[in-house]
């Protein structure tokens, strides 16, 4: 009897292993299907915000096509509404590269000079460093200013939103903002600039030469170095898919009425 009641222990015992051991299964192959479901979910969700991204930088670059084929004005320096696609939202800033200061080869590009040096006085930026950023014989990227010795995060953050790599050096007086326009000549005032950007909401400069209708502006200035039309904009681009966000950060030329090239492209 003792031994009947011996192996009835055993095999409750044994029993009980079992059942523990393919709980333990249980709940670790339901962890992994939660945990392999949810990664799944969020490539899904990575891959789809991507692409949002990714169309929303090709909608600006067709919209650049389209203005050109149909001599249309690009007033994209801005930000552009969020779209709701799907399950997912683009959202996207666009900016004019011809609206800023071109930096890329001021160290031989005197009128580029003489902007940096009145944005520096405009913004209150020591003259004292631009003996740095003038020795470097050129510049891929505005970051590149972060090596120049004395320019510090705070001057950098001042100045970075007026200056630019890429374009033909002309400023685009019928984008460029305030301060930009200020930099063109140092008789352009602060109100003298506010009346050319009145004067462009009613009146779109047509022709560089238009510039001197403005009040205040010089009959002698120099209109070789402004335009009227861009070709190189920037974009930024974020895709939101289940607070998945991806942001792509692209700079676009446009090379003819139906190709565009990209100079920058940066996805994160």
């Amino acid at each position: 009897m003792k031994r009947i009641n011996n192996e009835k222990g055993i095999a409750l015992i044994i029993t009980l292993l079992v059942v523990t051991l393919l709980t333990a299964l249980i709940v670790e192959f339901a962890y992994s299907a939660r945990v392999n479901l949810s990664s799944a979910g969020s490539f899904r969700d990575r891959q789809k915000a991507y692409y949002l991204a990714k169309s929303g930088v090709n909608f600006i670059g067709g919209m650049l096509k389209d203005n050109a084929s149909k001599n249309k004005a690009d007033d994209i320096n801005q930000m552009i509404p969020p779209v709701t696609v799907g399950d997912g939202v683009v959202s996207l800033k666009a900016f004019d590269e011809s609206a800023k200061i071109n930096i890329k080869t001021i160290n031989t590009n005197n009128v580029a000079k003489a902007r940096l040096v009145r944005l520096f006085d405009i913004m209150e930026v020591s003259s004292q460093l631009l003996d740095g950023i003038f020795e470097r014989e050129s510049y891929n990227l505005v970051s590149e200013l972060r090596l120049v010795r004395g320019i510090t995060d705070e001057i950098y953050d001042k100045i970075k939103d007026y200056l630019t790599v890429y374009g033909d050096g002309k400023i685009n007086i019928n984008t460029a903002g305030e301060v930009v326009l200020r930099c063109l000549l140092n008789d352009i005032t602060e109100d003298i600039a506010s009346r050319i950007i009145s004067y462009r909401e009613k009146n779109r400069f047509e022709n560089p030469a238009d510039l001197k209708k403005v009040v205040g502006v010089s009959q002698d200035f120099n209109i070789s170095d402004i335009a009227t039309k861009s070709n190189d904009f920037s974009v930024i681009s974020t895709g939101t898919v289940n607070d998945v966000k991806s942001t792509i950060t692209a700079v676009i030329e446009r090379k003819s009425k139906s190709e565009t090239k990209y100079h920058y492209w940066r996805n994160e």
